[in-house]
């Protein structure tokens, strides 16, 4: 009991400081939609401020990671390195990334042609965050989504991120195929159509509207989408309930295989160069020049506390996204951890496995209601595995209080219904009155902001807690869409780092500066955009 309360006072004290110095003012109240209770967005309030902690030791199971790399899983040297020139937290595709881009940059290392010793620190065994946990999917929304982007960044962002999107598909898919074609059939890489339907009408005049500004603004992407009306929809694509959809070339993959296998491929290329500390979170972060008796030089300003040992680094990489205001008390509720809910399914024997030319999402409105607290995203994302036939199906319905929450160790219990239910809704050819069957469901912590897009970039010490540092840096954010975002986001971080500027491909609205972190990504702003969503039924 007395445990208990501490742990509540603990908790209590973070949240008084957090506010304290973030100087948290009230959201400014709108003329429409619903009246949202007080002790609503206090408690949103509350939430938003927690600690998002250290990734749980016993998460869910994810079958993404079944069966477990025999060799990297939990790899960890004999010893724990004492010096490091980088240190990237966590293992996930933008950890992954920004490893592999400091390992190959010349201009990272301590000396011309001499790569940099990098150190990645994961709290748990490799690859077992959100990357081991997500959907698979290669693929940009950028159509269905440009005139809603407009909308919040203006025009010009739109299109920056829209063409980075497609990019960044284009950049990952052909860097696989490009560093181990065995790689690329190991992690079942696939090139599949996207069939992004929309479930009720306004959401279809939505996409409409939304890819008709698209094709306007990106003219070298025009023809880089297809369109489905309600009445093919079942006789083309075999789907009901469907009010059109929108297609475009993406991909499918085996997330947790892909990046183990990249870390694998690395190790063996540098294996005097890159350290890999699975089982081994950073606890603690200290900026201080050493005692130059200790150490030669004072290079190594940085001190990382871990349980199995001490850290000394120059510079330090933050790819913990919905975890990372662990380590960043400042960024608490700027950017916050979101839970959602992945599954697998057995298909019946009626449905073809069409796992290697097609994967699928289904859209319509998201809704919260303020007075139960009940969240549902508008958003079912399912790829069908190319050798089982098994169905993998994405999405989040459940109390917001438990969705904005870095607790991957349950689902809860509003979560089952959803995924139990949809597929027999969706496919035309699931037989009449047949239940889904169940093998798995697990759940995995995104991070999402306050206005919705990436950090990326050099962090300033009013961000990090740390007086004078300059040399840590963030990568993350993604807010639901990372898999589309995350590996050139990780090779613009390592330009940055390595001196080289930020690259022109990379969007400016992208980057952590004062004015954004000021006046657009601040704790007002995120409890203002789910009080938002609850009064008018929209961000």
């Amino acid at each position: 009991m007395g445990d208990s309360k501490d742990a509540q006072s603990l908790a209590a004290d973070r949240i008084l400081a957090i506010a304290r110095a973030l100087n948290i003012q009230p959201p400014q109240p709108t003329d429409s939609g619903q009246e949202i209770p007080p002790e609503f967005i206090a408690r949103l309030r509350q939430v938003l401020l927690t600690d998002p902690s250290i990734p749980k030791p016993n998460p869910t199971v994810s079958l993404w990671q079944e069966p477990a790399h025999p060799t990297l899983a939990a790899i960890q040297s004999p010893t724990l390195p004492s010096l490091t020139d980088f240190i990237v937290i966590g293992s996930g595709v933008t950890g992954c990334s920004v490893t592999k881009s400091l390992l190959e940059n010349p201009a990272s290392g301590p000396s011309p042609g001499a790569p940099p010793h990098v150190t990645v620190l994961e709290a748990r065994t490799l690859v077992s965050g959100a990357t081991g946990r997500n959907g698979g999917h290669f693929v940009s929304p950028a159509g269905h989504y440009y005139e809603t982007m407009s909308k919040r960044h203006g025009e010009e962002a739109a299109k920056d991120i829209s063409r980075f999107s497609i990019l960044n598909v284009q950049r990952i898919m052909s860097l696989v195929r490009e560093l181990d074609p065995k790689l690329a059939e190991e992690c079942e890489l696939r090139d599949v159509v996207k069939i992004t339907a929309a479930i009720d009408q306004d959401t279809w005049k939505d996409f409409m509207s939304s890819l008709s500004a698209f094709r306007k603004a990106i003219p070298e992407h025009q023809t880089y989408h297809r369109t489905t009306n309600a009445e093919e929809m079942e006789q083309k694509w075999d789907l009901k309930g469907c009010h059109g959809s929108i297609e475009h070339m993406s991909g499918a993959v085996w997330p947790y295989r892909l990046v183990t296998g990249i870390f694998e491929r690395l190790l063996a290329q540098y294996p005097y160069n890159l350290s890999i500390e699975t089982n081994t979170p950073a606890t603690a972060i200290e900026y201080a020049v050493p005692d130059a008796s200790s150490f030669p030089g004072s290079e190594y300003k940085y001190k990382v506390t871990t349980p199995r040992g001490v850290i000394y680094t120059k510079q330090i990489v933050h790819c913990t996204n919905g975890h990372a205001a662990h380590l960043l008390l400042p960024l608490t509720g700027r950017l916050h951890p979101f839970r959602g809910t992945m599954s697998v399914q057995k298909a019946p024997a009626s449905l073809d496995n069409m796992g290697g030319d097609r994967s699928w999402s289904a859209v319509f409105p998201t809704t919260l209601d303020a007075k139960t607290g009940l969240y549902t995203e508008g958003l079912f994302y399912l790829q069908q595995n190319v050798k089982t036939g098994d169905i993998w199906l994405g999405t989040e319905r459940s109390n917001i209080f438990e969705t904005i929450q870095g607790d991957d160790t349950y689902v809860s219990k509003e979560g089952y219904e959803p995924v139990r239910d949809f597929l027999p809704k969706f496919f035309s050819r699931w037989p009449k009155g047949a239940k889904s069957d169940l093998k798995a469901i697990w759940t995995g912590i995104q991070g999402h902001t306050s206005d919705g897009l990436p950090m990326i970039g050099r962090l300033p010490d009013y961000l990090t807690g740390r007086p004078g540092s300059d040399g840590e840096w963030f990568a993350g954010g993604y807010s639901g869409y990372g898999m589309d975002k995350a590996w050139m986001s990780g090779e613009a971080a390592a330009k940055m780092i390595a001196g080289e500027g930020v690259p022109e491909w990379l969007p400016k609205c992208f980057l952590i500066t004062e004015d954004r972190m000021h006046n657009r990504l601040t704790v007002e702003k995120t409890i203002a955009k789910w009080v938002s969503l609850a009064r008018t039924g929209h961000w």
